[in-house]
């Protein structure tokens, strides 16, 4: 009996229909598990929903969420539901964007591993770690010589999240006393100044653009960084100084123009050593605030520019203050009043002894007799520079006017220093001569003869016998400076 081909046969024919229909019902049922290379993973995180969905194994069966061969690659369709990923792409910013080829996502994060696989953590075994940022070139190794493993630093499972209490605690128990000190001085944001390479064992603030000089020196890191960020610190003045309220909205130069880090209140205008008194001639000691306890600024004195003062802000002010005193002290003074006072109320217990002694005729004068447009600075003192030298006398005595002449009367004058006793001839020691006795019409030239006889024989020839020419005779001083002849005897 010839045996029939059941290729061709009916019941091939029908099996076959069956065989495809079954095949298509599978893969109806199943969308696609059927060419599944393997169970997708479960693992998700809490509170974390993607297009509704908390894992891969949720659309599982539905493959079009990551494949679509003809339209799009898988890339695109990880960063469809990844848009955190996606964004740190598209501004450049986060670890996926310095990785090379970072289109091809199941290099790294491979999947179809079963439920309980960790793409993420998978990844890990081909991540360059230095791509956060953070070399691991120091920390291989515990200090108990231990493998470190990544939950020693990262406290989840998406490793993105690094306390410094890691860093801190883990340091700690190694050298407590070190991390204390580091931590006052730096602050706890590690992470702001280390990058696991230990680029901070040389560092010198030099290379950051900023040299630390003068009273910089002293400044602890946290005085200028925050312990949010150690890069982000201002650079400018005024970043970390108030401006003085002194002089707020004066300058507007920079304020290293006046200012340096060695002494802030030593200041330099104009390329000279600055002091208010020594430059200006008033001191600001009483003039830090007004009346009304608010801050003297440089431009309530100084209207027109720094370099003008306008007298009449000092007038304003304290007439404020006591306008019926201001009138009486301008009608007596003047309205000038930087002619008198400096700053430091040097007139508040103004002795005028303490310049210049008011005694005799001096006391019942005027002040402007002396002091000429009330001008009180720089006013002479000496006799001469206000009276005129006698002309009987001028050129003789010098400019000393003192030793005869007193305060309480310039006539007569007392001559305190004469060589030849003034006594002379009198019984009295008390009396005096008058000047005209011996002097004629200046005090330079004198003569004896106006009271002793005059017999130029008879005196030639005597002075001759003693050696004493004629032309010494008229010198009589000289010889008597105390007006007498041999011991205890008188001219005749």
């Amino acid at each position: 009996m010839k045996r029939l081909n059941p290729v061709g046969s009916l019941f091939g024919f029908i099996l076959t229909i069956l065989l495809f229909f079954g095949l298509g019902l599978s893969l109806w049922i199943d969308r696609g598990l059927a060419f599944n290379p393997g169970p997708v993973t479960a693992k998700s995180k809490d509170r974390v929903v993607l297009h509704n969905f908390t894992s891969h194994a949720e659309f599982e069966k539905q493959c079009f969420y990551c494949h679509e061969p003809l339209k799009t690659n898988l890339a695109s369709k990880c960063k469809n539901c990844h848009v955190d990923v996606n964004q740190q792409l598209q501004t450049g910013q986060g670890v996926h964007s310095r990785i090379a080829n970072v289109d091809e996502c199941s290099s790294c994060h491979s999947e179809h591993h079963g439920r309980t696989f960790n793409p993420t953590l998978g990844s890990y075994q081909l991540f360059d770690h230095s791509k956060t940022e953070f070399s691991l070139i120091w920390h291989q190794e515990n200090y108990d010589a231990t493998p470190m493993q990544c939950d020693e630093c990262h406290d989840n499972e998406d490793f993105r999240v690094v306390t410094n209490q890691k860093c801190l605690d883990c340091h700690a128990s190694h050298e407590q006393n070190f991390a204390q000190s580091h931590i006052q001085d730096f602050g706890t944001n590690c992470l702001g100044c280390h990058d696991g390479s230990d680029r901070m064992q040389k560092f010198d603030h030099l290379q950051t653009g900023y040299p630390l000089e003068g009273k910089h020196t002293l400044v602890k890191c946290t005085g200028c960084h925050t312990p949010e960020s150690l890069i982000d610190a201002p650079k400018d003045c005024q970043g970390c100084h108030e401006e003085p309220a002194i002089h707020q909205g004066m300058f507007e130069q920079a304020c290293d123009t006046c200012h340096s880090p060695d002494d802030w209140t030593h200041v330099n205008f104009d390329n000279q050593s600055f002091s208010h008194l020594d430059t200006a001639g008033f001191s600001l000691a009483l003039h830090k605030t007004d009346y009304s306890g608010r801050v003297i600024t440089c431009s309530l004195c100084h209207t027109i520019d720094s370099q003008t003062t306008d007298i009449q802000t000092c007038i304003d002010c304290h007439n404020q203050h006591d306008q019926v005193f201001m009138a009486n002290h301008q009608q007596q003074y003047g309205s000038d009043c930087t002619v008198c006072h400096d700053g430091v109320d040097r007139m508040s217990d103004f002795d005028h002894a303490n310049y210049f002694h008011l005694h005799g005729k001096h006391e019942s004068i005027q002040c402007t007799d002396c002091h000429i447009d009330n001008i009180y600075r720089g006013t002479p003192t000496e006799c001469w520079q206000c009276h005129e030298e006698p002309e009987i006398h001028a050129g003789v005595f010098g400019l000393k006017c003192i030793y005869c002449h007193e305060a309480d009367a310039w006539s007569p004058a007392g001559l305190h220093h004469h060589n030849f006793p003034l006594n002379h001839s009198f019984d009295d020691k008390n009396s005096q001569l008058e000047c005209k006795t011996c002097h004629g019409d200046n005090y330079v030239d004198y003569t004896c003869y106006n009271c002793h006889v005059h017999q130029p024989d008879e005196i030639t020839q005597s002075h001759r016998a003693e050696g004493i020419t004629e032309q010494d005779l008229p010198a009589c001083a000289n010889c008597h400076p105390d007006g007498k002849l041999g011991k205890n005897k008188l001219f005749p």
